[in-house]
């Protein structure tokens, strides 16, 4: 396996077919030597090299796998704070128990460790991402000066949450942890919805949200309008661009022909004209992303009747769609945010993907041309009206929820 030149492209992908690549043209990276690709001994080993220099571009909408290596865990989760990570969860590692402070990995101390790769991490603590820099470790050290060697497990995805449960005689709560599973979500519509709407006092926790569909969550839009409301008064305050290239253009062209049969009829027209821009436009770089009009523009929203208080709580495992979810919720008056800024992972969309036999590059190719106001979110997130810091009695206790029922409860 010439890893050299696989990883050759993948630069030359992020330099020129990535949406993001004149934005970040500037950032300094660190790259691997060429001693260094020349001696890679695996493929596992060339995956983890290939995440950690995609992971300076921090954006979680770009990523690079192979089917022959297992995607793994660490056993458990973590967040920082201060000099110390925090265990959140520790489903499969049964050695670490919830909110035990890890100091070192490697016997670095963990503000060492976090200087070390500051191109891969957020600048604010406590929306670092330790995983990939675990994964890799081989030691982390306990706050009890307890060193224990680290495992792998493997990886298992979370089930999905859609709850709701009724937390005073006038208050509500939901839960969603994404808006991807059309059918999951829309049973739990089905079952809810008129009791979600019903009371005059509503939270919606969307702390942890994996994103997917936006139009997945506009059910929920009905609690935080009143009366009809324009679809455009809830949509993002910004236009894209398509970074149309030979590569985008194939890449695109080779996935649309794989799905087109099994996608809604209504939707291949669109399909096709995204295709066909790009093919007409393959040699212009980025241009503005503008599809026909069609005969049938969004719906508006329609709001109740009766005005809601609506708290929705957020925080930086919230991206994507969740995003969205929250920029619309800013958007209502009826509508506060309370808790962290979500994770921003929504200026560069529409990902492709780049194959190389077992191996992926999953990137986006479009841009959200707020970036060019200084208004993008991308790793900054979209900031709450009110903001809880967080600490680790947050932990076991949930004190974003009690400070949403008492701000609701001093609210007519």
């Amino acid at each position: 396996m010439d890893y050299e030149k696989i990883f050759a492209e993948i630069e030359d992908i992020m330099h020129v077919d990535y949406a993001g690549a004149l934005d970040k043209q500037d950032w300094p990276m660190k790259r691997p030597t060429t001693a260094v690709l020349q001696h890679i001994p695996d493929e596992e080993s060339f995956v983890y090299l290939v995440q950690h220099y995609l992971q300076q571009y921090r954006d979680n909408h770009v990523f690079f796998s192979n089917d022959r290596v297992p995607q793994v865990t660490m056993g458990f989760t973590t967040r920082r704070y201060g000099a110390a990570l925090y265990v959140l969860t520790a489903d499969q590692e049964k050695r670490l128990s919830v909110g035990t402070a890890i100091t070192a990995i490697d016997g670095l101390p963990i503000p060492a460790v976090a200087a070390a790769h500051q191109l891969e991490l957020d600048p604010v603590p406590e929306r670092q991402r330790f995983k990939t820099i675990l994964l890799t470790a081989k030691t982390i050290t306990l706050a009890d000066g307890q060193a224990l060697p680290l495992h792998h497990f493997p990886q298992t995805a979370a089930p999905a949450v859609f709850a709701y449960r009724q937390l005073q005689a006038d208050m509500g709560y939901v839960k969603m942890t994404n808006f991807t599973d059309y059918t999951a979500i829309h049973e739990f519509y089905q079952h809810h919805l008129t009791q979600i709407t019903a009371l005059p006092k509503l939270i919606i926790d969307v702390r942890v949200n994996n994103g997917g569909d936006d139009q997945n969550f506009y059910p929920l839009l009905a609690a935080m309008f009143t009366g009809t409301v324009p679809h455009s008064t809830i949509s993002p305050d910004t236009g894209m661009q398509i970074n149309a290239t030979p590569r985008n253009y194939h890449n695109w062209q080779r996935a649309v022909a794989t799905i087109l049969p099994n996608v809604d009829p209504a939707l291949q027209p669109t399909l096709n004209d995204f295709i066909q821009m790009l093919k007409d436009h393959q040699h212009d770089g980025l241009i503005p992303f503008e599809l026909p009009d069609t005969d049938t523009p969004d719906a508006p929203i329609q709001g109740d009747v009766q005005p809601h208080q609506v708290v929705v709580l957020s925080d930086y495992d919230c991206g994507s769609a969740g995003d969205s979810f929250v920029m619309a919720a800013k958007k209502s008056p009826q509508t506060t945010v309370i808790g962290r800024a979500t994770y921003g992972v929504w200026d560069y969309a529409n990902v492709t993907t780049q194959d190389w036999d077992h191996f992926h590059l999953m990137y986006p190719v479009s841009r959200a041309d707020w970036i060019d106001r200084g208004e993008g979110i991308d790793h900054v997130g979209v900031q709450p009206d009110i903001h809880l810091p967080w600490t680790p009695a947050m932990i076991k206790e949930d004190k974003d929820l009690a400070f949403a029922e008492r701000f609701l409860n001093k609210r007519r």
